[in-house]
């Protein structure tokens, strides 16, 4: 592979095609987890098919986190030892085989058993997104590239959304899916390359290898970040279009429908441009963590102010420009376990195993059996209090990161243990 030397790291053209391929898997899984929220319309509706009611809606846009949760750990150290392609290929391939089946097991059980199969490509891809950026890119670029990456996620809830919407029933939106999710299989295992230099398999006892990770503090830090930050996330998307079209006498906007749908749309459009925006400015000036800090701060302040203090078509621009700085929360901390002085490269998969698992969990558990219940129907709970609750306390975390490495990977690691 040809290859160039930038701050000291071999650094390979072959770069572009993996993140391509790390993207269009971010495309099609992420996207696949927010059809539920375009379907809204009709799987909420209290006289139609379906009438599913808050908490069932909750955990079926949200169930794939629960199979993070169960199986991050297991796929970010299974890369640490027996490779990064081989538990991608496997992973996706049984997404695959959920999206298959949820054609033809209906109802809310297996919409919620097939989705959690389908999350078997989200964990393994969660789990490994910090150390294959982290293998590919030069230090100073990982939060670059990682806002690539989750750029792809917000395309595809962009697309998702609107596209299920415009759906009268789930079968053609889940044939689609299907269809998408094995041609990303087929794509991984044709096109994913070995890196030539510094993909190592660790040969030391698991439990020596697990205890590396679980004893770092800053790591256990970096997975509340994270955590607090999908939850956030989880329950602002799973709930918007609900919101912004619902009743006013429970805190909805009473927008039209297909306006509300547009409005989710541009919101992850925007949220895609404050992703690669802020990252580019925190690879210049090394303050990553009072970026993320000021950045929380920021979306705290304009959740009060579009939710509360604005109406109708006004609140749908406020949320459209709060998106552009959750955009920049997002890569930093999904970043953070490449980042972390104290985690060397050969540990990342299952750093990277940990931080999603907590991700995941708080995903599903937060939103499903927390916020849901307390809040019910009422969106000015949901998407006004909760949401910026569950923000703060990413802002809270975030102050006991400690300072972030944005240099050679493989040196900070080594000073660190020194």
């Amino acid at each position: 592979m040809n290859y160039k030397i930038i701050d000291g790291e071999k650094v390979y053209g072959y770069r572009w095609i993996i993140l391509a391929l790390m993207g269009l898997a971010c495309i099609v899984v992420n996207g696949s987890t927010l059809v539920f929220a375009g379907m809204a319309g009709i799987l909420l509706n209290p006289m139609g098919q379906w009438a599913f009611d808050a908490q069932q809606f909750m955990m079926l846009t949200s169930c794939s986190y629960l199979t993070g949760f169960l199986f991050c750990m297991v796929t970010g150290t299974m890369a640490d030892r027996m490779g990064i392609k081989k538990v991608l290929v496997i992973g996706l391939a049984i997404s695959a085989i959920g999206a298959i089946l949820r054609i033809f097991w209906g109802g809310f059980a297996g919409m919620f058993v097939t989705s959690v199969i389908f999350g078997f490509g989200l964990a393994a891809l969660n789990a490994n997104s910090a150390k294959i950026i982290s293998l590919w890119f030069p230090g100073k670029m990982i939060s670059v590239a990682m806002g690539i990456y989750l750029c792809c996620a917000t395309v595809g809830c962009a697309l998702a959304v609107p596209l299920a919407g415009m759906a009268t029933e789930p079968t053609p939106v889940f044939v689609a899916v299907a269809v998408l999710s094995v041609i990303v299989v087929v794509l991984w295992a044709v096109l994913y390359k070995k890196h030539p230099d510094n993909e190592q398999r660790i040969v030391e006892p698991v439990m020596k290898h697990l205890g590396v990770v679980v004893k770092s503090k800053n790591l256990w830090v970096a997975c509340l970040v994270i955590g607090f930050v999908m939850a956030a996330g989880a329950v602002n998307n799973g709930y918007l279009v609900a919101a912004l079209s619902g009743d006013p006498a429970v805190g909805g906007k009473a927008l039209d429908y297909t306006f509300a749908t547009l409005t989710s749309s541009i919101c992850n459009i925007t949220c895609s441009v404050g992703g690669i925006m802020f990252p580019l400015i925190f690879s210049k000036t090394h303050n990553e963590k009072w970026w993320l800090v000021g950045l929380c701060a920021a979306v705290i302040v304009g959740i009060g102010i579009y939710w509360f203090m604005l109406d109708g078509i006004a609140t749908a621009v406020g949320v459209m420009i709060v998106s552009v700085l959750v955009g920049g929360v997002l890569p930093l901390s999904k970043a953070l376990p490449a980042q972390l002085p104290d985690i060397s490269r050969e540990h990342m998969g299952a750093a990277g195993g940990l931080h999603s698992t907590i991700q995941n969990a708080f995903a599903f558990l937060i939103p499903s059996y927390v916020v849901a219940p307390i809040c019910g129907l009422n969106y000015d709970l949901l998407n006004g209090a909760a949401y910026a609750i569950l923000t703060a306390l990413v802002l809270i975390s975030a102050l006991f990161l400690p300072k972030l490495v944005t240099g050679n990977r493989s040196s900070a690691a080594e000073e660190s243990s020194k």
